[in-house]
């Protein structure tokens, strides 16, 4: 009697391990990269869905979003979508399928189409998906009756098709994978990549490996892309406004590779452009650090990125540190040569700094640049705002211009000359402290950013900066503005025409709801042996920021898009029928005579 009861135990056991061992291999995870060509184009993934719904629930925003006065403001929405039946079965089939992984991988652009292909891993009911396709099959063949429906066997697999128009959408199971593309042959290789075959895969690429190995392990999103083809139309439109040398360090990055990964409450992005024929650059000193204050709630300073080792022709390259220098000068009318001067008289550091003392209205903005050559930096200031009224005081020389518009007299342009830094601002009274500052400095003379304990903590997070950095203390920058705006939002918001009835603007949540929520964000740029490394961290990373704010924008441009081309396809223009095309008004700055002004090309 033990003999058996020991054998059906044994049995069990053996049959258990079994299963579970059959069970994993019919559960195959696999590294999207695998599984797409070498040459491909883009490739977007969320390794770990499960991991990262996980560690979602961990994040400032999650426990934001959580808060009763955010759930009573967005009440009337979140009821409409609990109503939604699309959005509720959407929410109920993603609970039976259980995701796993997901990609998409663009391979190729022919003919504007681009040749796409997605991936699915699920560890939850296959009959499930197959429910969700049939529902697909169907809205397929509703929209397109002529369309044609087909099944291919291809090794194991059986692959189907739907063609209409020249289009053909092919898809197919595989384990607990399902795969679908807009090219029958580029799914062929997919399943031939999953099934161990081997073909040139983009994990093997050198490009891949080198910018992974730089971005955080065990990432929730990943995204890797390959300019190429889409790189050179690009600079083929911007040939005419670019100059050869910008281009050709343009055509240089070779790979980007983004990442975003939760931690705990704060969020970590990653961004590393792969460019291993660049030359070293210039290195961030910290000079403009030291003019920061316990005020100053933004700081960025950046070293350009210039070769100085490598032969100017024309205008001379121009990276971000110096963006906003060229666009001053445009602004003055001053020939190209102009910024040339500027490179050779400051730098190599350029700083932008935003204070906001508590009480204030309006925050106080200026521009920074170190001193490179005392001389030539008195030279060009002389030649090129030489019609501003000059004071020199305490060793600070300023130039102020008096704008004779009445609607800007309150803003009164002003640049500052130190023995070591330029400052621009927006009036005398904003930059004569900085100044002052500037001029009693050595480094670490009185209460800058580098003391302040949240700064540090925040930075601590990051490799220390080389090339570039940026810090937001987020919180009070959330507490001034929003303040500001939320009195104004609660009195009109609800009379907004497409708002009113979505949200309730009365039960906007007071300010330290959101604001406890908030810590600072922070960024550092590092320069590698093969490219540069961005690195951010916050509630939400700089990276993410930008992200939400291109999409927003491209939301808020959309209608005048559609519009656009709803004018071009009708034959007309988006101007008034009849009315003459006028040439654009000459742009000239107030102060300066006209006969002193070269002419710019628009």
């Amino acid at each position: 009697m033990k003999r058996t009861l020991v054998g059906v135990v044994l049995a069990a056991a053996c049959l258990a391990m079994g299963g579970a061992l059959w069970w994993r291999v019919q559960e195959r995870s696999v590294c999207a990269a695998q599984l797409v060509p070498a040459e491909m184009l883009l490739l977007a993934e969320c390794p770990d869905l499960p991991a990262t719904a996980m560690r979602w629930k961990e994040t400032a925003l999650y426990a934001l979003y959580h808060e009763p006065q955010v759930q009573a403001f967005l009440a009337q929405p979140l009821a409409a979508l609990q109503k939604n039946d699309a959005w509720a079965g959407m929410l109920r089939s993603l609970t039976q399928i259980q995701p796993k992984q997901a990609f998409l991988a663009v391979t190729s652009v022919t003919n504007h189409m681009p040749r796409a292909v997605v991936g699915l891993a699920f560890a939850g009911q296959r009959a499930e998906v197959e429910r969700l396709l049939a529902q697909a099959r169907e809205q397929a063949r509703s929209a397109s009756p002529n369309g044609k429906l087909e099944y291919l066997p291809y090794r194991t697999f059986s692959i189907e098709t739907f063609s209409d128009n020249g289009i053909t959408l092919a898809g197919c199971f595989a384990q607990n994978w399902y795969f679908v593309a807009n090219d029958v042959d580029l799914l062929k290789t997919t399943l031939d990549r999953f099934s161990g075959k081997t073909i040139s895969a983009l994990e093997s690429t050198s490009a891949y490996r080198q910018s992974l190995a730089l971005l955080p392990p065990r990432s929730d999103f990943r995204l890797f892309t390959q300019p190429g083809v889409i790189s050179d139309r690009l600079l083929t439109r911007l040939n005419a406004s670019l100059d050869p040398q910008e281009s050709a360090a343009l055509r240089k990055i070779r790979a980007v590779a983004l990442s975003t990964r939760l931690e705990e409450q704060r969020m970590r992005g990653s961004l590393f452009l792969y460019q291993p024929e660049t030359a070293l650059r210039p290195v961030l000193n910290g000079k403009t650090l030291g003019l920061t204050t316990t005020n100053t709630l933004f700081y960025a300073a950046m070293a350009p990125l210039i070769s100085d080792d490598t032969p100017q022709r024309g205008e001379p390259r121009v990276f971000p540190g110096l963006i906003p220098m060229k666009i001053l000068l445009a602004a003055l009318n001053s020939p190209p040569a102009t910024l040339g001067l500027f490179k050779t008289a400051f730098g190599p550091e350029h700083a932008f700094l935003l204070d906001w003392p508590a009480g204030e209205i309006q925050p106080n903005v200026f521009l920074v640049s170190e001193i490179r050559d005392p001389a030539e930096a008195r030279r060009f200031m002389e030649s090129v705002f030489h019609a501003w009224n000059r004071a020199d005081t305490e060793g600070i020389s300023i130039w102020t211009l008096t704008m004779d518009d009445p609607a800007m007299a309150q803003f009164h342009p002003t640049v500052a000359l130190t023995a070591h830094h330029l400052l621009v601002g927006l009036s005398p009274e904003s930059l004569k402290p900085f100044a002052s500052n500037a001029v009693h400095l050595p480094q670490g003379t009185g209460a800058t950013l580098e003391q302040s304990p949240a700064f540090q903590a925040a930075m601590a997070t990051l490799s220390k900066p080389q090339v570039g950095i940026a810090y937001l203390d987020a919180k009070p920058f959330f507490e001034r503005v929003y303040g500001l705006l939320r009195p104004c939002a609660m009195l009109w918001g609800n009379g907004i025409e497409g708002l009113n009835g979505v949200v309730d603007f009365s039960k906007l949540p007071v300010t330290s709801v959101i604001a406890n929520h908030l810590t600072p964000i922070c960024l550092s740029a590092v320069q590698t042996n093969s490219g540069i490394l961005l690195e951010s961290t916050g509630p939400v990373s700089f990276l993410e920021l930008g992200e939400g704010i291109g999409v927003g924008a491209l939301f808020l441009a959309l209608p005048g898009l559609q519009e656009k081309q709803s004018l071009l396809r009708n034959g007309s223009t988006p101007s008034a029928p009849g009315a003459p095309l006028s040439a654009p008004p000459a742009f000239t700055t107030p102060g300066i005579p006209m006969s002193s002004q070269s002419a710019v090309a628009p």
